[in-house]
């Protein structure tokens, strides 16, 4: 590669991470201080009469202002922590306007690569859905994945070479279901 060549790749290298400090810098929205109109009960959606300016309602689902909640990890340490304030969410200094922003924030600190986050689930503040607790339920889903991933392989990748080893599986596989049927007959 000549020093033309690796001087462009170089310039092109800085410039994508500055792109990318640009996108996360602008993905964390901080609030500034500013207030809405609040729109009327008509059905126009006009303000009020008088001009008044006022805040937004903060979410019913937000724990009370001045509550400092924390995610922490399977061992019980804190890894992040942040604030219920007037208007929006402080973490690490800056003020978000929800809950999501800040877990987005968050979340980049701990070089977490979601796109998105539940400001609600990070935080611990509700936790995620959970599939259906009927054992019948989950065990027909968990057989269709297994078979279709079963037939997908008999059918695709069954090569000379791995005949043997995907019959001895299948094979090995169907020996324990056999057991765990003995168990419930």
């Amino acid at each position: 590669m000549s020093t033309k060549q690796t001087k462009k790749t170089t310039a092109n290298k800085k410039a994508q991470d500055k792109a990318k400090a640009a996108s996360r810098k602008a993905a964390a929205k901080p609030v500034k201080a500013k207030t809405t109109r609040a729109a009327s009960a008509t059905s126009s959606g006009a303000t009020p009469a008088d001009g008044a300016v006022t805040k937004r309602e903060p979410d019913a689902r937000l724990p009370p202002v001045g509550t400092v909640i924390e995610k922490r990890d399977r061992h019980g340490q804190v890894r992040c922590a942040c604030t219920v304030e007037d208007g929006g969410i402080r973490y690490n200094g800056t003020l978000y306007r929800s809950l999501s922003a800040a877990a987005m924030a968050a979340a980049a600190d701990l070089e977490l690569t979601n796109k998105t986050q539940n400001g609600y689930t990070f935080w611990g503040l509700s936790k995620p859905p959970r599939a259906p607790s009927d054992p019948m339920e989950a065990l027909d889903r968990a057989w269709t994945r297994y078979h279709g991933k079963v037939a997908a392989i008999v059918k695709d990748d069954v090569t000379d070479e791995n005949r043997t080893k995907v019959a001895a599986a299948i094979g090995k596989q169907a020996q324990v279901i056999e057991t765990l049927h003995g168990r419930v007959s």
